[in-house]
């Protein structure tokens, strides 16, 4: 009986193993996202977290009869445990796709592990430029921005309005550095100057030297990015220091998101820049969004970073749907993702074949008083800007 029973096991071991591909296929996708859900980045993540599920949901939850699974991983905002989970999900998990790097400094560790792991992968925030330039891959696509994306052309638009002289402040950190450095460049070459370079650390607990620094250099404006609480800490600083009023306060409209704006109040009103999605944009996509948002938040505003996080699963969603929730061809996968026709709350988007990064508007705000309380005002808009290739080869 005893040999029966083992030649019956062995046959069913090999009739499951000989049909192991047909199950995986009817098993559930996964998608693996890593999240920095510690400061100064959990507030985005946890926006991120919600509109990512509101996505799924309005999905379906499924595509071709498979259900979708979220398998959300902390990377605590440091780059090896950034690199840590990614690996888990890819090699321990075998997550189908993979969404992350939220910051410059996350999302260059999972960029490398994907690419050598030839894994599917979204970056869902991070505008670091290499991902899509020199570093490029066919395994990588972004579909939130890369800083030159939103901050070049901001460079000549301030110059013409009257700003020629400016100060940098940015965050002293991968992302910091690039969006000054892309700033300066294009400011330079529309004929302003550049008179003062500060770069905070995130432990920073006193902006008032830095700005002594740069009152000192009698800028038309500062130019400044600060991520997370840092921005809330840097604009109310600002105030206080007695700036507001005599330097103008200028940037990417992140530092003044609408996920800050509630905290920063007047002092952040005035402040022009470029960004690339405000809640008050008025289409149908976003005034579904929005609303949602809101009601899954106790009213708190959608913003810049959780938006792209939403973006983000409809474009998987769509490259499911095209390959009719195959997986296990993930080239196939992958190409489906990028050719995945989607226009969400920011408007028309698609991914650029040459360079695997989001083709998106650009719209200048300035923060202005609306109903009582401080909202962005959309006074220009920059529309389907790209990134050339800056040495991406596919």
């Amino acid at each position: 009986m005893r040999r029966m029973l083992t030649a019956v096991q062995a046959i069913a071991l090999a009739a499951g193993a000989a049909g192991a591909p047909a199950l995986a296929q009817s098993g559930p996708i996964k998608i693996g996202i890593v999240l920095p859900f510690a400061p100064p980045f959990e507030i985005y993540s946890r926006g991120m977290e919600t509109t990512i599920k509101m996505a799924l949901d309005e999905v379906g939850g499924a595509v071709a009869g498979r259900k979708i699974e979220l398998l959300f991983e902390n990377d605590e905002n440091k780059p090896v445990q950034a690199l840590a989970k990614a690996k888990k999900l890819i090699t321990g998990d075998r997550v189908d796709v993979l969404l992350g790097g939220l910051a410059s400094n996350l999302a260059l560790p999972i960029h490398q592990e994907a690419v050598a792991a030839q894994q599917p992968t979204i970056i869902i925030n991070a505008g670091v430029g290499s991902i899509t330039g020199k570093d490029c891959s066919p395994w990588v696509m972004r579909v939130s921005f890369s800083a030159d994306q939103i901050i070049r052309d901001s460079g000549a638009w301030l110059f013409k309005r009257g700003y020629k002289r400016a100060v940098v402040m940015t965050a002293d950190y991968a992302g910091g550095r690039e969006v000054a450095d892309t700033f300066k460049r294009e400011f330079a070459r529309a004929g302003g100057a550049i008179v003062g370079e500060i770069y905070a650390p995130f432990a920073t607990k006193d902006f008032g030297p830095y700005f002594a620094q740069a009152k000192g250099a009698k800028p038309d404006m500062i130019y400044a990015f600060f991520p997370g609480g840092m921005a809330i800490q840097f604009v109310g600083e600002y105030d206080r220091f007695g700036l507001k009023g005599q330097i103008p306060l200028t940037g990417p409209a992140w530092t003044v998101g609408p996920a800050f704006l509630e905290k920063q109040g007047k002092a952040a009103l005035g402040f022009v820049g470029p960004i690339n999605y405000v809640p008050s944009l008025d289409n149908p996509a976003n005034r579904r969004f929005a609303a949602e948002y809101r009601k899954r938040t106790g009213g708190r505003e959608p913003d810049e970073i959780t938006v792209n996080g939403y973006d983000a699963m409809h474009m998987v969603a769509a490259g499911l749907k095209a390959v009719d929730g195959k997986t296990d061809d993930k080239r196939a996968l992958m190409e489906a993702i990028r050719k995945a026709d989607y226009s969400g709350p920011r408007g028309p988007m698609r991914i650029d074949p040459r360079t695997n990064n989001v083709i998106q508007n650009v719209y200048m705000i300035e923060v202005r008083e609306v109903g009582g309380k401080p909202s962005h005002v959309v006074i220009d808009t920059i529309a389907d800007v790209r990134d050339p290739p800056n040495g991406c080869t596919m």
